[in-house]
């Protein structure tokens, strides 16, 4: 009986619940907050992001739940032409594991990396001339593949498709 009733109290517990609107927006790169949602913690109060630079190639835009960081957003300007060379600094990468067919990212359920065009922003960059996104998931329970891709991918997207690398108004 004992057995029975810690069974239904532990199915009467509460499901933890977020107190916070899923970001749109990291850092001032717009991203559906659906591809957002599942790398975040189920439960929370506050949700922050932040970064010290919004600059394209300069980015690390660091998102916190109840002050501690979850996930992070980058963009960086690299002269190693490869996806493989760029990610041996993503210690979340299992880099044979999951590689795009056209080796243009790679990625785990800790993140991923993506190089990506951006034109107008590389001539200011001639030595540094391949720009990279990552995305680094810190929670040690997190291991979606596929949320991470499509986090990736999301951001590569709205970094690729910016005005500072098309030159294109918004």
């Amino acid at each position: 009986m004992a057995a029975l009733a810690l069974v239904l109290t532990a199915c009467s517990q509460p499901e933890e619940k977020r107190s916070f609107a899923v970001p749109s927006d990291l850092c001032g790169t717009p991203v559906p907050s659906a591809v957002v949602d599942p790398v975040l913690p189920k439960g929370g109060k506050t949700v922050k992001t932040h970064a010290p630079s919004r600059e394209v190639g300069r980015t690390h835009c660091k998102v916190d739940v109840d002050g501690t960081t979850v996930f992070s957003a980058i963009s960086e300007w690299r002269e190693e032409p490869s996806v493989r060379d760029a990610a041996h600094i993503n210690p979340y990468i299992d880099l044979d594991k999951h590689t795009s067919e056209d080796g243009t990212y790679m990625w785990s359920g800790k993140g991923g990396v993506r190089r990506i065009p951006c034109p107008v922003a590389a001539k200011d960059h001639p030595d540094l001339n391949q720009l990279f996104v990552r995305v680094l998931i810190y929670n040690k329970e997190f291991s979606d593949a596929d949320a991470a891709k499509e986090l990736l991918l999301a951001y590569a997207k709205s970094v690729a498709e910016s005005e500072a690398c098309t030159g294109a108004g918004s």
